[in-house]
């Protein structure tokens, strides 16, 4: 795994100041985080614990914004400032050379806002004595072509020619690079020579000898921020990334709306994940409050209390967004999420049964949701235990399915039935079987019991079987 990088921030931004912003580039916000902060944490995140960051213009203010940063404590950073910044980027490439260990080393601009793929994708290539280059093939994707370096490209993945003025080109420069200490050698050369050196001169010389290659991005997206338009259009791309491959359709179209909107409200502000998961837990409690409260004068409780539970799921969805945006996910957090989404279910659920029996008087109502609630936790403290083996504190941690030729017959019934555990789709149907009031709540308390039988069921068909067959596998390691 490739353990260092070098990270350019020296140029002045002019484009992205034509406004009159002071602000230096690497200090904009994009999605709630400065752009060097950004590139720095996810850089992190993809295994890069060594940086090199090189300013220019502009560079103290930037050093004293993010040097004493604690989201960035864990990056052991080398300021390295650049007198000439004004000079082509592949001189500020080189003021890192002393810098970069023995050994290939990941290249990027501050200004590019990558999908974190995109670095997975370099962490398995070898520079082969070069450099390979990042490219999106994906050209009608591009947001900003006049502006895109591009990259002409052999059958064997070569690079034969890169610039802004190709008009015979297969793919488009990321601005992400997995470098061999060969590039700066190269950029020496064009700038003795020249005087000034570009990094695309650097990768043109490369390719003259054979030595520069690229490794296509696949679905992976990003976007070079130089302007206020290329600027939203990151922001853009980053929010469209928080929705989550698994989202249903009731949160995909409906949830997500409402939590990315509250999101981009507090994504410049001091507010943290857990923030989100505590005002979603309030707001799950009143709901709760609310409709065991309801009595025959006041039958206005069970639809608000459903509003509220339905608003607790949609605020659920910031802690995450705003955990993936800016790189706060914590093994603490998650926790938090989980049992917070348990409380707020459970004992939503337990209160409808209360206000059935108190608005009926028939008892068994209130027996069936006492032993919904009880099945609820007894399932919720083994999945807590199964979590905990883990290491991890969300339920999507958990194997839930085997592979589909290994299920069993009831394994894919549950499968082709889990939408029923999804929170957004029962959530939202709680929230308008309330609006029918006692026979609304009564219905609702029926298909609660369902999600929880469901849950069950899956708990007792699926997880110990993966349990199970995971300690088969230890079991065969050790006395191999």
């Amino acid at each position: 795994m490739v353990r260092q990088a070098v990270i350019l921030a020296a140029g002045m931004g002019s484009r992205l100041r034509a406004n009159g912003a002071e602000t230096p580039k690497p200090l904009v916000r994009v999605g709630g985080l400065p752009l060097l902060q950004r590139t720095l944490l996810a850089l992190h995140r993809a295994g890069v614990d060594r940086f090199a960051v090189v300013l220019g213009y502009q560079g103290e203010q930037v050093r004293a914004a993010l040097e004493n940063e604690p989201a960035l404590a864990e990056c052991h950073i080398e300021w390295i400032n650049n007198p000439h910044y004004e000079l082509a980027n592949g001189v500020s490439v080189l003021q890192a050379r002393d810098a970069m260990e023995p050994g290939d080393f990941l290249l990027t601009m501050c200004d590019h806002v990558v999908d974190p793929a995109i670095y997975q994708v370099l962490q398995n290539e070898n520079a082969h004595g070069g450099l390979v280059l990042a490219v999106d093939r994906k050209l009608d994707t591009i947001f900003d072509m006049d502006d895109a370096t591009k990259v002409k490209v052999d059958d064997r993945n070569h690079i034969l020619s890169i610039s802004k003025k190709l008009t015979d080109y297969d793919a488009i420069d990321t601005g992400v690079f997995l470098c061999d200490h060969a590039l700066f050698d190269a950029l020496q050369d064009v700038y003795t020579a020249r005087g000034d050196a570009s990094l695309s001169d650097g990768v043109q010389a490369l390719a003259s000898v054979g030595k520069a290659f690229v490794a296509d991005v696949g679905t992976a997206w990003w976007q070079d921020v130089d302007d206020a338009r290329t600027r939203d259009h990151a922001e853009k791309l980053l929010f469209k990334s928080l929705t989550k491959p698994i989202d249903g359709p009731v949160s995909k179209h409906i949830n997500r709306k409402f939590s990315k909107t509250i999101t981009r409200m507090v994504m410049n502000h001091n507010v943290v994940p857990n923030h989100m998961t505590l005002i979603g837990l309030i707001i799950g409690v009143a709901s709760a409050i609310l409709t065991a409260l309801v009595s025959p004068g006041s039958l206005w409780l069970i639809p608000l209390g459903g509003v509220l539970y339905q608003l607790s799921s949609m605020i659920d969805g910031c802690d995450g967004e705003i955990a993936r945006l800016k790189y706060k996910n914590s093994a603490s957090g998650e926790w938090f999420d989980t049992i917070s989404d348990d409380v707020v279910n459970l004992f939503y659920q337990l209160a409808v049964g209360y206000a059935v029996y108190n608005l009926t008087g028939n008892v068994i109502w209130l027996h069936i949701s006492i032993a919904s609630f009880v099945l609820g936790w007894v399932v919720a403290i083994n999945l807590y235990h199964k979590l905990l083996t883990s290491g991890k504190g969300t339920h999507l941690a958990l194997k839930w399915f085997d592979k589909p030729e290994e299920q069993s017959l009831i394994q894919r019934a549950i499968q082709k039935l889990q939408f029923f555990g999804h929170r957004d789709t029962y959530a939202l149907c709680l929230m308008v079987f309330s609006f029918f009031g006692v026979p609304g709540l009564q219905f609702g308390l029926i298909c609660s019991i369902i999600v929880v039988a469901f849950v069950t069921g899956q708990w007792l068909f699926m997880i110990p079987r993966n349990a199970s067959q995971t300690r088969r596998e230890n079991t065969s390691r050790h006395t191999a």
